[in-house]
């Protein structure tokens, strides 16, 4: 499959979450793809005030959650200036940890008529029967995931999410019905990067070199000393 397939959907909006600790070039163009596959669908962005992890392996952020707001604001400037994508501060106001379970709750309460799905990499979908109340996240939800050639293939995930979430059924074209409401699992290929949040972290100067960060980010992480290398 390619990234110039189109694909028709009921999704009215897709669920962006993460630490963001912090965002970079691989997150862009995580949202690039989405964004070219569902010409119609908006994209809401929300960082975890305290991130919940799968298999109740919880993180902690360097930054704080006004850091990686701002940071996400900066990197997404672009994006969000034509109108599909915007960031939501939704986590900080919800009870710790923030699961994705209950996140999805709040936003479509907030948005009755809106139908929503999950964005995700495979790194985040290799483990996804271990977020709290995955069963009734593919019953309710359509989730779309990004393939990273550094992580395992579709093949490779594929039996344990059957294993774990039940039938999950090919329609052909990177296209999959899975739960027991006929949602859809998209797998979409293209252009991704090997950054990562944590490389990131531990050299400020190779996430420089590599052009992994906007530079105004690279400015606001000097500026507010975060990421100090001497403590990664």
């Amino acid at each position: 499959m390619t990234a110039s397939l189109v694909f028709k959907t009921k999704m009215t909006h897709v669920f962006f979450g993460g630490t963001f600790d912090p965002p970079h070039e691989g997150h862009r163009l995580v949202l690039k793809l989405c964004l070219a596959a569902f010409p119609e669908v908006k994209l809401v962005i929300a960082p975890a005030a305290q991130p919940a992890g799968a298999y109740g392996q919880h993180k902690q952020p360097s930054a704080s959650f006004e850091q990686r707001l701002e940071m996400c604001r900066l990197t997404f400037a672009d994006l969000i200036a034509k109108g599909r994508v915007r960031i939501s501060p939704i986590e900080a106001s919800m009870t710790a940890p923030n699961y994705t379970w209950k996140t999805m709750e709040a936003l479509k309460a907030s948005h009755p008529e809106s139908c929503w799905g999950i964005l995700l990499g495979f790194d985040q979908l290799q483990n996804f029967a271990g977020w709290q109340k995955a069963e009734e996240l593919v019953d309710r939800y359509d989730v779309v995931a990004i393939e990273r050639p550094s992580f395992e293939t579709m093949s490779a995930i594929l039996p344990k999410l059957i294993g774990s979430l039940g039938t999950v059924e090919s329609l052909g074209s990177g296209v999959y019905r899975w739960g027991t409401r006929d949602k859809r699992l998209y797998v979409l290929t293209g252009e991704v990067s090997n950054a990562a949040s944590r490389m990131v972290r531990a050299s400020i100067d190779q996430a420089d070199g590599n052009a992994w960060l906007d530079p105004k980010v690279m400015d606001y992480i000097r500026q507010q000393k975060l990421y100090d290398e001497s403590e990664a």
